[in-house]
């Protein structure tokens, strides 16, 4: 298959400013076209569309094929910009018979901005005779083919259900289909929109056909009342047609009910309003993205979480919503509910734009079409904020219970309580490893006095800072407890020796000694204390928490009757 264009018959024309220029969205309005048309993408050299005519001409099985197969190199003259316009002479084969064709070539942009160029074709006639030197020394058979072939297109076009029309450059009537006959009211043919229409619509009429006249394309849209009384809604489009030398002829016309489609239109519309009415009234966030991930619908309690307006949202991917963290792991939490096919539900916390943020419990769930087709995911989002600082509340006041429970009052240190729980495990790890333990009871020296001299409040103080220099004597690893009113305990795990343990207890008794600055009658003034300290060991002593509590209270005693500030072991056998 092969077409030739005539370098002596191309020219140039742009349309005016006042029409419309044709789109791609409008060519399937001309599928029905009894002309030859068809769409070229010159950047990719690959044919976009044609009409059922063209397919007749490039001898193409169905679009498919006729947008798959290669008709090679396209003619060097070809337009550069939308709107300009060029003419040629092409041959065609169509049933392997040569046709001559005049083709004008029109650039029109495409769908991604680049430059197509849509072909329109007015077959002269066959190659076997001169367009120019008449119809008469055309073959019989020729002939007789073209007619066939005529009366194959009429009867294609009545059986459109569509209106098919042509009029020429005085707008008369001379070629419809059955349809046009409805439409009108009386065959149309030889008439002109005034005689047939009333002079509103006659007049209207007209001026798209000189727009498509002057502009190569027209389309309408307008309210028809049928002679047996239907009101429709009528959407027209128009094409200008040319004579091989690119001479205007007239126009051609399909016309379409669309009163249906815009009722449907409607409809979704009245639907989506109140959709969108509904969901903003919710004062939780609701969305849904589709497969991609991309924000198809949302409300406002949902705009409201990213300081955006909701039209600004819709057709945006989550990375160009949220900060580039937070969207990896919410296409990760998509991907989770298309895996798992159900809802789920997570928390999440959300940055504001006023540099705040709020916990949300977000539920997501993929949805389908009734075909069981995946559309996408909808979500629900709850601000969870208020329940998560009450959360956080509780869980404070309840670890306070819990260190009240356990723990002095006065030093902070643990008590009774949490002593005997900590020795306990002390002890089950020290009969795992072997390892011997030690227990330290402590007593303060002198303190009594400075109680009754300086008062409660001066004890107390010199209480908490008994604590910390007891503290301060230890490992990480080992427990300090107040178990009475100047009574402290120590457990001291993996010691390697009795000397070990005396050598901490040598430490705390130096450490009490040091004067303690109290704050008291007079400025300046210190309390003095000491600490007798009694050592039980791990199993030689006790072989459980009390009798080992037991054997270093009696060392204690044995401590403050040897002159007080020392330290004694249990039984004095170390």
């Amino acid at each position: 298959m092969s077409h030739q264009a005539d370098p002596n018959q191309s020219g140039a024309g742009a349309p005016g400013a006042a029409a419309r220029p044709m789109s791609v969205a409008d060519l399937p309005l001309l599928d029905g076209l009894w002309m030859p048309v068809w769409l070229h993408d010159g950047g990719r050299g690959r044919m976009v569309w044609g009409n059922r005519a063209a397919l007749e001409l490039w001898n193409a099985a169905s679009l498919a094929d006729f947008q798959a197969r290669d008709f090679g190199a396209q003619p060097a003259a070809a337009p550069k910009s939308a709107g300009e316009q060029a003419t040629g002479r092409w041959t065609f084969y169509p049933k392997g018979r040569a046709v001559t064709a005049w083709v004008r070539r029109t650039g029109i942009l495409l769908e991604d901005g680049s430059l197509g160029i849509l072909h329109e074709a007015q077959v002269a006639a066959p190659s076997g005779a001169d367009p120019d030197d008449g119809a008469a020394e055309c073959a019989g058979s020729d002939t007789e083919a073209l007619h066939r072939e005529r009366a194959m297109l009429q009867s294609l076009i009545d059986s459109m259900p569509d209106i098919v029309f042509f009029k020429d450059v005085d707008g008369t009537y001379l070629k419809c289909n059955r349809a046009t006959l409805d439409y009108a009211g009386r065959p149309p043919l030889g008439l002109t929109d005034h005689r047939l229409f009333d002079a509103e619509t006659a007049t209207r009429r007209r001026r798209t056909d000189r727009i498509a006249m002057e502009k190569g394309f027209s389309r309408s849209e307008e309210w028809f009342t049928y002679p047996d009384g239907r009101r429709v809604l009528m959407e027209t489009a128009k094409a200008a047609c040319l004579d091989r030398s690119g001479r205007v002829l007239g126009v051609v016309g399909i016309a379409r009910d669309i009163t249906e489609r815009r009722q449907t239109e409607k409809q979704l519309l009245r639907q989506h309003a109140l959709l969108q009415g509904i969901i903003d009234t919710i004062p939780d966030a609701v969305f849904f993205k589709d497969r991609d991930g991309v924000l198809r619908k949302a409300n406002r309690a949902f705009a409201s979480w990213t300081g955006r307006p909701l039209e600004q949202l819709v057709g945006l991917g989550s990375h160009e919503i949220w900060p580039p963290g937070m969207a990896d792991g919410i296409r990760a939490g998509d991907g989770l509910v298309y895996a798992e096919d159900g809802p789920l539900r997570n928390e999440e916390a959300i940055p504001l734009p006023d540099g705040g943020r709020i916990w949300v419990e977000i539920l997501k769930a993929p949805i389908r079409d009734a075909g069981n087709e995946l559309l996408g995911l909808v979500g629900v989002g709850r601000d969870i904020t208020l329940r998560k600082a009450a959360e956080e509340t509780l869980r404070r006041s309840e670890a306070e219970k819990d260190h009240l429970a356990n723990h002095d009052a006065l030093t902070g240190l643990p008590n009774r309580r949490l002593l005997f729980d900590r020795l306990d495990v002390a002890l089950a790890r020290s009969r795992r490893s072997g390892r011997p333990l030690a227990l330290l009871f402590i007593d303060l020296d002198g303190f009594k006095a400075v109680n009754d001299r300086m008062g409660h409040d001066c004890g107390d103080e010199v209480l908490r800072i008994a604590a910390t220099r007891l503290a301060g004597c230890l490992r990480r690893s080992d427990t300090v407890a107040r178990v009475g009113g100047d009574e402290f305990t120590i457990v001291l795990e993996d010691v390697a020796s009795a000397a070990d343990a005396g050598g901490v207890a040598a430490k705390i008794v130096e450490a009490v000694a040091l004067p303690i600055p109290v704050q008291g009658p007079v400025e300046g003034n210190t309390a003095s204390i000491g600490a007798s300290v009694g050592i039980a060991l791990f199993p030689a002593d006790g072989d459980d928490a009390r009798s080992l509590l037991v054997a270093a209270d009696g060392a204690m005693y044995r401590a403050k009757q040897a002159g007080r500030g020392t330290y004694v072991f249990y039984e004095g056998q170390r």
